[in-house]
């Protein structure tokens, strides 16, 4: 098995869609942010016992592998039908879901009380800054889907109201 094919060596990388492109190029630190933000999420569902969060935690880390897909030029087959006004649905349902059992602190709050809590903090602050690429790329990008703009907003806030949870 072959574990890396050397196509890299020069600076560059490819796309789904074949293109290729310098590894700065500012899709793939879009691209590599979102990983990023996979890798914490993946994190803190390996801590979480409860079977409801853990399984929406695994839905969004499919649906953010998916998310990476479209944006490196992967074609709508591969990706199972993946829609983002799908998953901005999804987020807003489960904000709204999640919001019901907290109060909203009314001073800066820090990570740190608890494990759980410090890592969703993480993942918000990951996801800010995913979603500023983003900006970066959609200004960039001429048929860059400005829900993935919306997604990564949104993003920021559930992993606010998780975090407030288990505060």
């Amino acid at each position: 098995m072959w574990y890396f094919t050397g196509k890299g060596d020069s600076g560059e990388t490819s796309l789904f869609d074949g293109s290729r492109v310098k590894k700065n190029d500012p899709i793939l630190d879009l691209l590599g942010s979102i990983d990023e933000l996979n890798s914490f999420i993946g994190l803190v569902r390996s801590k979480i016992d409860e079977d409801n969060l853990h399984s929406d935690l695994y839905f969004l880390q499919t649906s953010l592998s998916k998310l990476m897909g479209m944006i490196a030029g992967a074609s709508s087959q591969s990706l199972f039908d993946f829609n983002t006004t799908n998953l901005l649905d999804w987020l807003e349902a489960k904000i709204l879901l999640y919001s019901k059992e907290i109060f909203n602190p009314k001073e800066f709050t820090f990570p740190g009380d608890n494990e759980i809590g410090a890592i969703f903090d993480i993942c918000r602050t990951v996801s800010r800054r995913t979603e500023r690429i983003a900006v970066d790329v959609s200004n960039q990008k001429e048929n860059f889907d400005d829900q993935i703009l919306m997604v990564l907003n949104r993003l920021s806030s559930y992993f606010y109201i998780l975090r407030l949870l288990y505060e």
